[in-house]
């Protein structure tokens, strides 16, 4: 009668996979939106990467967002490190460290800005 089961702690492996999940899917439905847009049929190819084909996209799209990618997986780390601890489901621990991640971001990107 007097056993107190413990507090559940999530997963920190499964909650970092839920993370990582949630990011996969936002970069699928970029992906998807962008290749279903049709191109427009009078381009003007004067400016700096106006005409550029999809897979010249994607391989600018890796360049400059690989450095904000990685960004985000070591704040998802540290943040899913926190939130494995005092969240019971690893399922909403994985959501809110991405999601608590990508607000850290924007916030850090901000002050940057700011200090510049």
């Amino acid at each position: 009668m007097d056993d107190v089961d413990a507090p559940h702690r999530a997963s920190f492996g499964l909650s970092l996979l839920v993370a990582l999940g949630w990011y996969a899917t936002v970069i699928a439905a970029v992906f998807v939106g962008r290749s279903g847009m049709p191109a427009a049929p009078n381009r003007d190819c004067s400016a700096a990467f106006s005409c550029l084909t999809p897979q010249e996209e994607i391989g600018l799209a890796m360049i400059l967002g690989a450095p904000i990618l990685v960004g985000l997986l070591f704040i998802t780390l540290v943040v899913t490190g926190l939130l494995a601890r005092r969240v019971p489901s690893s399922i909403l621990a994985g959501t809110l460290s991405a999601l608590g991640s990508v607000v850290v971001a924007v916030v850090v990107g901000a002050v940057w800005q700011g200090v510049r």
